[in-house]
């Protein structure tokens, strides 16, 4: 199963890399998969993507081998969580989840039984439409299960060795982000003690119980800031956010061109601020 695929290249220490995508384009994400990329963070949370489009990504993504990782709107929609599975996820990610019961929950709901309470149905793409061969589907599915939560609420951090215990926890996000926000830090969720000290906490559950950590420098993804985040304990490499790159591209391409004129007898209207703060 391509989930499995993920943890064997970390069980080789073969480090992955994917990148957030929110706008489900299909040429974006057969560039990922043409550029060295290993997987795909499809996003459900946070953009409009429905599950008859969902499908049809993933199909794109699994053309040129990409990893569908597919971020449900939250813990308990279940419904949406097993239609990206149906769909042909690999792996689900979790937001906002608040304790080990939110993850037992959703495993509770996206295995069949006796394992859990999934509906058992043949007539989806992730079991061929294929009566015959839906039981070895169903036991495969179940087997290469992977729940990926996003540490992103201070009852998470305060439940993090019981979400690292679960089994189908072999990999966890650190959102720090959110964390700050939720501190009340606000946007210092690079500098601030209280979300440094979260994070070695949960980096610390995390290396108790095998599982592994997903991040990284995902909006300035230097030798620098790669290496540096190797040694903060990342091993699943999540860089980029599409808009959020393209954005970057544009703003950089509209400076150059701007520095330009400024050498020049013309002239050209003031950029707008930059959507990226110096400094989080």
């Amino acid at each position: 199963m391509a989930a499995n695929r993920l943890l064997a290249m970390l069980d080789d220490e073969t480090i992955p890399v994917g990148m957030q995508c929110f706008t489900g384009d299909h040429t974006l994400i057969e560039v990922l998969g043409r550029t060295g990329f290993d997987y795909v963070w499809l996003d459900s949370e946070h953009c409009a993507t429905n599950p008859r489009a969902l499908e049809d990504t993933i199909r794109t993504a699994d053309g040129v081998g990409l990893l569908s990782l597919v971020r449900i709107p939250e813990p308990d929609d279940t419904t949406a969580a097993r239609r990206a599975l149906e769909a042909g996820a690999h792996g689900l990610i979790v937001p906002m989840a608040r304790s080990a019961a939110d993850i037992r929950a959703l495993l509770d709901a996206t295995r069949y039984p006796p394992a859990g309470r999934r509906g058992i149905c043949p007539a989806y793409r992730a079991a061929g439409y294929s009566l015959r061969s839906f039981a070895r589907h169903a036991a495969e599915s179940d087997e290469s299960l992977l729940l990926i939560p996003l540490v992103e609420t201070l009852e998470a951090l305060e439940d993090i060795e019981e979400i690292c215990a679960i089994e189908q926890v072999r990999v966890l996000c650190f959102a720090a982000g959110e964390l700050a926000f939720a501190m009340g830090e606000g946007a210092r969720m690079h500098s601030s003690a209280k979300v440094q000290d979260a994070y070695a906490k949960v980096k610390d559950a995390a290396a108790r119980n095998g599982v592994v950590l997903m991040g990284g420098p995902i909006l300035d993804p230097t030798h620098d800031s790669c290496a540096k985040a190797l040694e903060d304990g990342i091993r699943v490499f999540c860089l980029g956010i599409d808009v959020m790159a393209f954005r970057t591209v544009c703003e950089n391409t509209v400076a150059a061109l701007d520095s330009a004129v400024a050498e020049s007898a013309y002239s050209r209207p003031p950029a707008p601020e930059s959507g990226f703060p110096d400094r989080y």
